[in-house]
């Protein structure tokens, strides 16, 4: 799989990686348990098996991103992603759509109209953690806002980051 996706500032990574410290240090599911050099807080703008890194996207890139409330996705049998929501606005809904224009080919989920974005916090915990999960994460308020450093492309097969210009 391949995803081009926003990341963030130093600043907004470490407000986003202190809720996965959070929930590690309650031994709970985090991606702070991810160590890998290419985990980072980002929020995935494309994916698909086979996207290209994007050229010529005829949008500004965001500046900033806002966390709304958390969401829960489907991940199998009493198991789900949890994550921060991100509030489409004007700004972000034109860039992801100047993205797929240049970058076709994302799974349905990730298309103009289709698209959940969002901050993943956790992939898989179990429901019967997701109690306690939101108890540790209220202590660990998000600020209103989050500044986006550029844009990536990551290519889950080689495990290569592209930076997008």
């Amino acid at each position: 799989m391949r995803s081009i996706e926003l990341v963030l500032d130093p600043a907004a990574e470490r407000a986003v990686r202190a809720a996965w410290d959070a929930l590690v240090a309650a031994d709970l599911p985090s991606l702070g348990r991810h160590t890998a050099a290419t985990n980072a807080p980002h929020v995935t703008l494309a994916a698909g098996q086979a996207l290209p890194v994007p050229v010529g996207i005829d949008a500004p890139v965001p500046t900033t991103v806002r966390p709304a409330g958390l969401l829960l996705f489907p991940a199998g049998p009493g198991r789900h992603v949890l994550g921060i929501g991100v509030v489409v606005d004007r700004a972000l809904a034109a860039f992801h759509e100047a993205v797929h224009r240049v970058a076709p080919g994302g799974v349905d989920t990730s298309l103009p109209g289709r698209w959940a974005p969002h901050l993943t916090l956790a992939r898989h915990p179990r429901d019967v953690d997701l109690p306690r999960m939101l108890e540790v994460l209220a202590a660990v308020p998000l600020p209103e806002e989050l500044s986006v450093a550029g844009v990536r492309h990551w290519d889950g097969e080689t495990k290569t980051v592209t930076a997008v210009g």
